[in-house]
C-alpha cells in the first residue's frame, strides 16, 4: 500500500535530518514538524481507509494483528491450514 511506503519515507527523512549538519537547528526543528506534519495525515488517511479482510484464501482463517493504525496479516491459522491441507489430499486421494 501506498501509506506503508510513505510512512517508510518519512521515516528515512527524518533519520537523515537528525545527521544533517548543513541545517541549522531552526531549519531542523521546521523541518522535522512538517516531515512529522506528513506521517500524521498518513495516518488519518490509513484509518479511513477500508482493509480488504482477506483478499485469497477465504475459507481459511488468517492470524490478524491490529495495532494503533496498522493490521498485519501474519498468514494462514496453522490447524486451520493443516485442516484444509489434510482434506484435500484427502480429496485427491478418493
Amino acid at each position: 500500500m501506498a501509506l506503508t511506503r510513505i510512512d517508510r519515507l518519512v521515516s528515512g527523512l527524518l533519520a537523515s535530518l537528525e545527521r544533517d549538519d548543513d541545517l541549522g537547528d531552526e531549519a531542523t526543528k521546521r523541518c522535522k514538524r512538517h516531515v512529522r506534519e506528513i506521517r500524521a495525515e498518513a495516518d488519518a488517511v490509513r484509518v479511513l481507509v477500508p482493509v480488504e479482510p482477506r483478499p485469497e484464501n477465504e475459507t481459511v482463517p488468517m492470524v490478524v494483528d491490529r495495532g494503533p493504525g496498522t493490521v498485519s496479516q501474519r498468514g494462514p491459522e496453522p490447524d486451520a491450514f493443516e485442516r484444509r491441507r489434510e482434506r484435500s489430499e484427502s480429496d485427491d486421494g478418493e
